[in-house]
């Protein structure tokens, strides 16, 4: 396995390790009678910067594990397989946030809530992204 691969595995990983059991303790947390807003913003801090610590060591990691590959330069190949998968997180992303903002501009709720919807739909589409990268360098 190429390094690049090896990078979207810890992108992929990183993101599910930290923000899924974020999203069950947010969920938790902001719905109580009163929800501390203070507690939720410290924990939505605590889990960015959970995120890049856990994103660089598993890429040094991988850098470890494959110092070859780390510091060759794209090829026109790695560079296609870049654009296409940038494509697909692109449109994934839009296609969240216009359904994300239908849905608040059409209910009532807290901004909080809705500021995390958005924060899923970035989420998301980079695990696409990283995905669609994966399926492109299995392909060959």
């Amino acid at each position: 396995m190429s390094f690049r691969e090896k990078k979207a595995w810890a992108t992929i990983l990183a993101l599910l390790v930290v923000f899924l059991p974020y999203y069950f303790v947010m969920a938790r947390t902001y719905h109580q009678p009163d929800p501390d807003f203070y507690s939720l913003m410290h924990l939505a801090l605590a889990a960015l910067v959970t995120f890049v610590v856990l994103e660089l060591l598993l890429v040094f990691i991988a850098r470890r594990m494959s110092p070859e590959d780390a510091n060759i330069p794209l090829d026109e190949r790695e560079q296609l397989f870049a654009f296409r998968s940038a494509r697909a997180a692109y449109i994934t992303l839009i296609a969240l946030v216009v359904l994300v903002t239908f849905f608040n501009i059409h209910a009532h709720g807290a901004n909080w809530g809705w500021g995390m919807a958005y924060l899923l739909a970035i989420i998301v589409s980079e695990i696409v992204r990283a995905t669609m990268l994966l399926i492109q360098y299995r392909r060959g």
